[in-house]
């Protein structure tokens, strides 16, 4: 039976047994117990059950998938099985400092009720030990900040209210990539936020296996398919956020322009133009695309 508890972890993972071992620790060694950890594995063909098995701590829920269907997916059966008022969410190659929740919650808990998350800093890190921080200080109704870009972070760093996924709805799992930026978009939509100015989240970009976030042909059409559904999604809203607009197609017409697509490329960065002709912003992505239209960088295939 699964115990209560007044917040809920979830963690997606597949086929990284040592890093999800990492990642769920960081979970229960928190400083705040009043947790369950789930733990939701995306069909992993590796020792994945079998190291989760070793660790003796009831807080602890795995499920699996018999099929894989995708982080977004195993976010949202984490959350069909989430328990606690607070939710929370942690990547499995990502780690959290002790503190971390005990610092959110206090925010949270203390917030009005249109505060529907907090957020805190994090770190990036590779073998060698630190890259580079990502700070942001934004905070109250964000919308227009995070219409075109990611600047809050991932889904590791968010403590989300339960009844605000309830309604503003869970990760979509249509979009090939960008699932946390839309989430948290759709979240800002409609509330207010909040952050923690201090680091507690660990971001890992030198642990070998594959991410999402890759620069590959694959990876770029499938960045490219985020970037229109997000029009598409967001066309209404976007109609009243010209510059925020322009960034999203000149985003697109970068990535067309990295694959030589010389047609869809200055389409795109047409339409940027159009709608927002004096950003330097702007004219500096479009310098850039003329370089990679001309062959000068490397066109991926892998």
């Amino acid at each position: 039976m699964q115990r209560s508890a007044e917040v809920s972890v979830v963690i997606p993972t597949h086929n990284r047994s040592a890093l999800v071992v990492r990642a769920v620790k960081s979970v229960l060694s928190q400083t705040y117990s009043d947790l369950e950890c789930i733990v939701v594995d995306d069909a992993s063909s590796d020792d994945t059950a079998e190291r989760l098995r070793q660790i003796a701590d009831d807080r602890l829920v795995c499920v699996h998938h018999e099929s894989p269907r995708g982080a977004s997916a195993a976010r949202n059966t984490g959350i069909q099985l989430a328990k606690g008022r607070y939710i929370a969410f942690l990547d499995d190659d990502d780690e959290w400092l002790p503190h971390k929740l005990d610092r959110q919650l206090s925010v949270l808990k203390n917030a009005p009720d249109n505060v529907g998350l907090v957020y805190c800093w994090m770190d990036y890190q590779d073998e060698g030990g630190f890259q580079k921080s990502l700070r942001p200080s934004l905070r109250g109704y964000i919308f227009a900040d995070v219409l075109d870009t990611q600047p809050i972070g991932n889904s590791s760093t968010l403590l989300v209210r339960r009844n605000v996924i309830a309604d503003v709805g869970p990760f979509d799992e249509s979009l090939p990539r960008g699932n946390d930026g839309d989430f948290i978009r759709r979240i800002c939509q409609k509330y207010d936020v909040d952050f923690v100015p201090e680091v507690l989240v660990r971001i890992d970009v030198g642990h070998g296996y594959e991410r999402i976030t890759g620069v590959s042909e694959a990876h770029i059409r499938k960045e490219i398919l985020s970037q229109e559904i997000k029009l598409r999604k967001f066309a209404s809203v976007l109609s009243e956020y010209p510059k925020q607009r322009a960034n999203i197609h000149a985003l697109i017409g970068y990535d067309y322009a990295q694959l030589r697509e010389r047609k869809a490329a200055f389409s795109n960065f047409f339409q940027a133009m159009r709608l927002y002709p004096f950003s330097l912003h702007l004219w500096k992505k479009f310098a850039k695309g003329m370089v990679e239209l001309a062959g000068r960088g490397p066109l991926r295939r892998s």
